[in-house]
């Protein structure tokens, strides 16, 4: 009997972005053994008529009861998150957006440890004898994931790196190489500021499906309270006894006036 890759990929799908993000070439043969053993032991049930047992009966009309209502906010929601209310919102976190100081830094960072202030003495000394700055993160650098780049940080506000990195980056002129070494509890730090700017929003592009997942959100949050509110609902404590529904408060006499 076959498995057919759209059913794999459907499982793929399934599982949600984390699992969208592994290599396909080790994914893909993980799910098709899963999806291979669950055949084989479904099918072992089903000869045994275990599909016919209340246990089972009673979970599938619960699973069929979840899967109507998810398909049902969604087929009503989509059609409502139109193009004009994306903006809409983008607009509106636009206009709440503040701006904040930002710079662009490369380091060259020595792990502490014996001798690391005086390797890395002897790097900024290299540095300030005009070596390429990029060139000596890539090959001297213990920050692996920056090395790759020239010990290129990006672009980061003050609040992201730790105090003594951030009053230095933040201290210094579009090209300037820091004058000595900044010692945080990663290390000792090299710094040189490439540029800098205020932060500017997000592009409506960057965040269009954030936007579309917060409008659906709030438009399901608003169907079903609507549709609560129109229904005969009585509720039970586990005793059995009726659980009263809150009254409205009663308003202090200045607030009647």
């Amino acid at each position: 009997k076959p498995v057919l890759r759209s059913e794999i990929t459907k499982e793929i799908e399934r599982l949600g972005p984390q699992a969208a993000q592994m290599p396909a070439q080790l994914l893909f043969p993980r799910v098709l053994d899963h999806m291979v053993a669950t055949r084989l032991v479904s099918e072992a049930g089903y000869a045994k008529g275990v599909q016919n047992s209340p246990e089972v009966k009673e979970q599938l009309a619960r699973l069929e009861k979840e899967i109507v209502a998810q398909t049902y906010i969604r087929q009503t929601v989509e059609p409502l998150i139109t193009e004009d209310k994306i903006k809409a919102k983008y607009d509106e976190s636009v206009k709440q957006f503040k701006a904040e100081d930002e710079v662009r830094a490369r380091h060259i960072l020595i792990k502490a440890g014996p001798d690391a202030e005086a390797k890395a003495k002897a790097i900024l000394k290299e540095v300030k004898d005009g070596a390429d700055f990029a060139k000596l993160a890539a090959e001297k650098s213990d920050d692996n994931g920056s090395a790759k780049q020239g010990g290129d940080l990006g672009y980061f506000p003050r609040g992201e790196m730790v105090k003594p990195f951030a009053e230095a980056a933040f201290a210094m002129k579009k090209g300037q190489v820091s004058d000595k070494l900044v010692k945080t509890d990663f290390g000792y730090h090299i710094i040189k500021v490439e540029d800098a700017r205020k932060s500017a929003p997000p592009s409506i592009d960057s965040v269009r499906e954030q936007i579309k997942n917060a409008l659906g959100q709030e438009m399901t949050v608003k169907i079903v309270q609507e549709m609560v509110s129109k229904a005969k609902v009585e509720r039970f404590n586990l005793d059995g006894t009726p659980i009263e529904a809150a009254k409205p408060e009663e308003k202090k006499p200045e607030e009647k006036k």
